[in-house]
C-alpha cells in the first residue's frame, strides 16, 4: 500500500493507535494533495489528526482561515466515518457560518504573510453574534465535550487494517 510519501508500506505491521502515531509524525512533510492519494482510511486518520492539531493549537478561527479548512468537507466526513456524527454536524454548522475557503480569502487579501501575529478580528467581517455562535458551537466539540474521538477512530482503523 503507499505511504503519504508515495512510498509502499506494509499497513498490516500496525494497528489502528500505532498508525496514528506514525502518521503524526509523517503528515507534515507531505502536501494536502498528496494525502488525497492514500487509502481512504489513511485520509479519514489523516484529517482528523490535522484537525485535532489546529484546533488544539490555534483554535477554531484559525482552523477556518489556515489552508486546512479547505479541507473541511474532509474532516466533516471523517468524523461521519469513525461514528462520530455530533463533531460532524457541529464542525459543518461551524463551516456554514463561516466558510473555511472564504474565511482564508480574506485573511490572504489583506496581505497578511503566513505566518503573521494577528487577531482573527482585523481579517473578517463576522458580526458578533455569528463569531457568539461559533464559539459557542467550538465549545461543544470532543475537545471540550470528553468524546473520545480516538478510540473511535482507532477501532476504526483496526477493522481497516484487518480487513486488507
Amino acid at each position: 500500500m503507499r505511504w503519504i510519501d508515495g512510498k509502499e508500506i506494509n499497513i498490516k505491521q500496525f494497528t489502528g493507535e500505532t498508525l496514528c502515531e506514525k502518521l503524526a509524525t509523517d503528515l507534515w512533510g507531505n502536501d494536502y494533495d498528496q494525502w488525497l492519494k492514500c487509502a481512504d482510511f489513511i485520509q479519514t486518520a489523516s484529517f482528523l489528526i490535522a484537525f485535532d492539531t489546529e484546533l488544539t493549537m490555534e483554535g477554531i478561527f484559525t482552523f477556518l482561515e489556515n489552508s486546512i479548512g479547505h479541507y473541511a468537507p474532509n474532516i466533516i466526513q471523517a468524523f461521519r466515518i469513525i461514528g462520530d456524527k455530533k463533531d460532524a454536524d457541529i464542525l459543518e454548522e461551524i463551516c456554514r457560518l463561516a466558510p473555511p475557503d472564504i474565511m482564508r480569502e480574506e485573511f490572504l487579501s489583506e496581505n497578511q504573510q503566513e505566518y503573521d501575529v494577528i487577531s482573527f478580528d482585523d481579517n473578517h467581517e463576522l458580526n458578533e453574534e455569528t463569531e457568539a455562535r461559533i464559539t459557542e458551537l467550538n465549545n461543544q466539540l470532543y475537545l471540550h465535550s470528553g468524546v473520545d474521538i480516538w478510540s473511535l477512530l482507532f477501532t476504526y482503523l483496526d477493522e481497516q487494517i484487518e480487513n486488507l
